[in-house]
């Protein structure tokens, strides 16, 4: 009996094995219904494209040109360099792929151009209001202030954000002309003199008349504030908004965080009315007082690092009208009266362009594609197009 019962038991062990059921090795199909939970397999990316600028190709001759008599007093233009516009103090002009627009406009006294970076919007600031056009040249609305605006800025979005001499002394309004937000300091005789911001706006950092900046958030709530021995100046903030910079009229550079907490200051030798930085906030440029000075410190151009640390000096030996540094800080821009110079972050000047004198006498104002395959340069009498 117990030779039966051991058979039996053997049978049935050997029939639970077949049938799968114990077998700690056995993988059952899947239902082919079911969402998989494996990794996918990685796809290929597309391959970054890498854009290799020729600096003396570049700057070898205007590739466009526009004539105002007067001068071009601010420049803006699309990421992709498609549309550029430029603005005197009675003429706009606005290029695209297609035609010029907004020429047939006359202004009492235009001082701002912005383009957005999709090249969907172009916004235009004369004293005390401002025009929003699509990139048609149809004009969306018309927006006053009621107070001398000091400083435009133009989302992606098609938001503009302005600050100048009237309360609130910030607002930002959207595509259709609807006030958004508006920001008041709480002091009456404060105006607005410069803002920027990280990106999206996400945080604003604004120079006021009371010798103070301001840091708010994307909707205008204001979070902290600081003061200053001397007016400000310039300011600007970095991309992720890690890197707040503040230049007084005392010549001195205060570095911060996004919780206001100081990083460090620094005095330079010379008197110095505009900054600009790359988009990580990693190099501070520097541009000295833009009229003829009787010593020639004054003309001293400096690259920083964001430790206040002093890269290079530049001694020019004339008046400096623009400076740029390209966002990817390869690239440095130096416009010294009649003579745009281009260096390589290390300092060494790469090209040049010499201002013919039917263009002009000095350059005004500036600014750059991303890449910087373009470049739109104001001057005295004319817009110029490099690239």
């Amino acid at each position: 009996m117990r030779k039966i019962l051991i058979v039996l038991w053997v049978l049935l062990a050997i029939s639970i094995v077949i049938s799968g059921c114990v077998d700690p090795y056995d993988v059952s199909k899947p239902d082919a219904t079911a969402t998989a939970t494996l990794t996918p397999t990685p796809q290929a990316t597309a391959t970054e494209k890498v854009i290799n600028v020729d600096p003396v190709k570049l700057l070898s001759a205007p590739s466009w040109t526009w004539s105002s008599r007067i001068r071009i007093k601010d420049v803006g233009m699309s990421d992709d360099g498609e549309y550029i516009a430029g603005v005197s103090t009675q003429k706009v002009i606005v290029k695209t792929p297609t035609k010029n627009l907004l020429t047939n406009l006359r202004w009492s006294n235009a001082n701002h151009v912005e383009v957005s970076s999709d090249g969907n919007y172009i916004v235009v600031g004369d004293k005390d209001f401002f025009n929003m056009y699509d990139n048609d040249g149809g004009e969306l609305y018309s927006y006053t202030v009621g107070g001398a605006i000091n400083h435009m800025g133009l989302l992606d979005d098609g938001v503009v954000i302005q600050g100048g001499e009237k309360a609130p002394v910030l607002n930002a309004v959207d595509t259709f002309g609807n006030e958004m937000w508006e920001w008041k300091s709480g002091v009456s005789t404060t105006k607005v003199v410069i803002f920027e911001y990280s990106a999206n706006a996400e945080n604003i950092l604004v120079g006021t008349t009371d010798d103070r900046v301001y840091y708010m958030s994307s909707n205008g709530k204001y979070l902290w504030y600081k003061s200053f021995s001397g007016n400000v100046e310039d300011i600007e903030v970095s991309d992720d908004g890690n890197y707040l910079y503040v230049l007084t009229d005392d010549n001195m550079i205060h570095s911060f965080d996004r919780y206001g907490n100081k990083n460090w200051e620094k005095i330079l030798d010379t008197n110095t009315v505009e900054i600009e930085i790359c988009k990580n906030g990693n190099y501070i440029l520097t541009k000295p007082f833009s009229e003829a000075q009787t010593y020639s410190f004054q003309h001293k151009v400096y690259l920083l690092e964001n430790n206040g640390n002093v890269t290079w000096m530049k001694q020019m030996s004339t008046d400096v009208g623009v400076i740029g540094i390209s966002e990817d800080a390869k690239y440095v821009f130096i416009g010294e009266e009649r003579d745009l110079r281009m260096y390589n972050i290390a300092g060494d000047e790469l090209a040049s362009y010499h201002l013919d004198d039917q263009f002009g006498t000095k350059f005004i104002s500036f600014d750059m594609t991303p890449d910087v395959t373009k470049l739109a340069v104001g001057t005295t009498n004319s817009l110029l197009v490099f690239g």
